[in-house]
């Protein structure tokens, strides 16, 4: 039995029933004990009344002994005073000889008669003639006229040998039977007025513990089913029951602030804190719903993914708190530029999305996205400056581009890539070759890295010439890489792939080692310094560690940094602040030169040239081409070597392929050349001898 899966009710009333079992239990044996007394008593009776006769006889034997009677005179005694022998309304002492013939009975008729035919009769002499016992028997029996038959009685019978008399008499048991009912009548009635009584008692114990107990059971339960509005009552009680009333209207309290907690940290884990637009824990989930509900319903659902332009430059410009401002006004601005139906979240840092449900068609994304795009041209007003802000967008819609949520992301992404690649400030939707695109960049990136554990990136060596004298002045690092499978792999496509990934650090600080190194070598073998030139990108230069590097790389090598020049772009000196100009400062105090690569091809902002230690200028290859057919392009060249020589900044022009070229820029006083016409890049080795063979000559 497990009592475990009892209710509490039946808990309680379990020891009251077995209790009450046992008072029935008890009560019963306690009546069959009195109706076994009872019966005894009216035994006890009839043997008295048999034992008197027997009395009777002995006393009439004992008047014939002595001669006082004839024995025919004695028995007519005896027999006349068993007669007498009345009692109950008519029952008599029954006298039988040991064959079963009637010596004394009812009537003087049957005296002499034979009883045999009676088996209770038989059984009477038997017992009599046994020594005496009881015999149970039904008989007949008349009350106020009425026979009935079947009527339990009980008869005690002795032997008296002298005469052979066997002495008996009976009794009805109907009285005890009665009196047995009687009382188990009235103990039935007490039991039950009793018993309602003490149950209707019991109930409202157990209801009182009970209903408090269930009602909090349903309390804990409406609670674990997620519902905090719960009444507790019985709080008012005096007992342990109260007491757990009292701490259930604390739990719940408890759980009330639990459950609005949890709803505000919900709300919070899936909104973005600072523009209050959903955020990216609750975008791929509303995403991929509405990408199925398109799917069914045979509509679509487009994701247009928002990138700000530039907006690192107001963050490091104006501070983070203006960066916030406009990362409100942004999202304001695209829910009010995007239909009402639109799901609008911010993913991380600058970059929102979209998501457009229930499309016609595609073209309708991207006119809302286009449209988005026109409303972020619109001034923006920040910190009383007024900003001139704009975004990029990429457009993907499923199911026609994917059905998947984090598959149309990518592909979102990939057309946000493509517009930034774009210049920004506009809007491109995805296409198949974009994955392309970028599966191959994927590709080289990983390559790379194989690449840089198995070192196939190597230093290439192209000279510097001295126009005026013909001589080598030095050499330029240049980074070549050389595949096993694919050969010789184009620094214009792996470069920028680089930039990136950050992968350009280990190559600049590999290419920096070998510049140094070679520097090292053709210094010792040439009366005249050679200056040895090694592209540093934006990425590498600000890393935390490049001083470091630098000096560590001069002391292993041994070369002088009067022997090195570090090439940089323009676009470092103008995308950063003062890190950058106290980095620059601290290498033009070591002694080491610094060059403006590729010079006079993407800005106009010339102020740098005197705030920033420079030291040389190197004029791109692309005005060398129309040098000598172009009078416009003369000019530019020209302007530029006029305003180094002001500047007082060496100056080398790149991508010399012909005399005609070489003789133009040496005419025009720029004073060192680099090109095919001399050299085109090769291993240390190769460039080292050349070189020394030139200065000979």
């Amino acid at each position: 039995m497990n009592l475990g899966q009892w209710s509490v009710r039946n808990k309680v009333l379990l020891p009251v029933w077995i209790m009450a079992a046992f008072v029935v239990l008890v009560v019963t044996i306690n009546l069959v004990i009195l109706r076994g007394e009872l019966e005894r008593g009216h035994v006890e009776k009839v043997r008295a009344l048999v034992e008197s006769a027997r009395s009777i006889t002995e006393e009439s034997y004992r008047l014939a002994q002595d001669g006082t009677l004839s024995e025919d005179a004695a028995k007519d005694k005896a027999r006349d005073a068993i007669r007498a022998m009345i009692f109950n309304g008519g029952a008599r002492v029954f006298v039988f000889d040991e064959t079963g013939n009637r010596v004394v009975s009812n009537t003087v008729v049957e005296e002499g008669t034979s009883a045999w035919g009676s088996r209770h009769t038989q059984d009477m002499i038997r017992n009599g003639l046994n020594g005496g016992g009881v015999t149970y028997y039904k008989g007949a029996r008349t009350l106020d006229g009425v026979t009935t038959r079947g009527r339990p009685k009980a008869a005690w019978s002795e032997h008296f040998a002298p005469w052979g008399w066997v002495i008996s008499s009976a009794v009805y048991l109907d009285d005890v039977n009665t009196s047995f009912w009687n009382h188990l009548l009235r103990f039935a009635l007490i039991f039950g007025a009793v018993g309602v009584l003490l149950l209707l008692w019991v109930n409202a114990i157990v209801g009182s513990i009970t209903g408090p107990v269930l009602r909090l059971t349903a309390n804990m339960k409406q609670l674990a089913d997620g519902d905090t509005h719960v009444t507790v009552e019985d709080t008012g009680r005096a007992d342990e029951i109260g007491q757990m009333a009292a701490a259930m209207r604390t739990f719940v309290s408890y759980e009330q602030e639990r459950h609005a907690l949890h709803g505000k940290l919900q709300e919070l884990a899936f909104s973005d804190s600072l523009t209050g637009l959903a955020n990216r824990a609750s975008f791929q989930d509303r995403l991929q719903c509405e990408l199925d509900r398109a799917a069914a319903d045979g509509t679509h659902c487009a994701l247009i993914v928002v990138d700000l332009d530039r907006f690192k430059t107001i963050n490091d410009t104006m501070g983070h708190a203006a960066g916030d401002a406009v990362l409100v006004q942004t999202a304001r601005r695209i829910e009010s530029a995007v239909c009402a139906r639109a799901f609008i979240g911010r993913l991380a840092g600058d970059e929102f999305f979209v998501v457009l449900p229930d499309l016609p068609d595609v073209d309708e994304a991207m006119a809302q996205a286009h449209r988005l795009v026109e409303a972020m041209r619109q001034p923006m007003m920040v910190e009383d400056a007024v900003l001139q802000v704009s975004v990029s967008t990429g457009v993907a819609a499923g199911p026609g581009d994917s059905a998947s949520a984090p598959a149309l992301f990518r592909f979102a992404d990939l057309a946000l890539y493509d517009a930034k690649q774009a210049g920004g400030n506009c809007a491109r939707a995805y296409r198949t070759q974009m994955g392309e695109t970028i599966e191959k960049r994927f590709k080289l990136e990983t390559m790379m890295n194989g690449a840089l554990k198995r070192g196939e990136f190597k230093a290439a060596f192209q000279l510097k010439m001295d126009l005026a004298t013909g001589y080598p002045a030095g050499a330029e690092a240049l980074c070549r890489w050389v595949h096993p499978c694919f050969g010789n792999i184009n620094p214009a496509e792996f470069i920028p792939v680089a930039e990136e990934t950050g992968q350009i650090i280990a190559i600049g600080n590999m290419m920096l080692r070998e510049a140094c190194k070679f520097a090292v070598q053709v210094n010792h073998a040439s009366a005249r310094a050679m200056v040895i030139a090694v592209n540093v990108s934006p990425r590498q230069l600000m890393n935390g560690d490049f001083l470091i590097r630098l000096r560590d790389c001069l002391a292993a090598t041994g070369c002088q940094p009067e022997w090195l020049e570090l090439e940089i772009t323009e676009s470092l000196l103008l995308g950063e602040g003062g890190g950058v100009h106290e980095t620059l400062e601290l290498i033009a105090a070591m002694g080491i030169g610094i060059a403006i690569d590729d010079f006079g091809t993407g800005y106009s902002a010339l102020s740098y040239l005197h705030r920033f230690p420079i030291t040389a200028l190197k004029i791109d290859r692309s005005f060398m081409n129309g040098i000598c057919s172009d009078p416009q392009q003369e000019i530019l060249v020209r302007t530029i070597l006029a305003m180094a020589h002001g500047l007082g900044l060496e100056t080398t022009a790149e991508g010399i392929e012909t005399e005609d070229v070489a003789r133009k820029l040496a005419s025009m006083n720029c004073r060192f050349g680099q090109g095919y016409l001399w050299h085109r890049p090769a291993a240390a080795e190769e460039t080292s001898g050349i070189m020394c063979g030139l200065a000979v000559a």
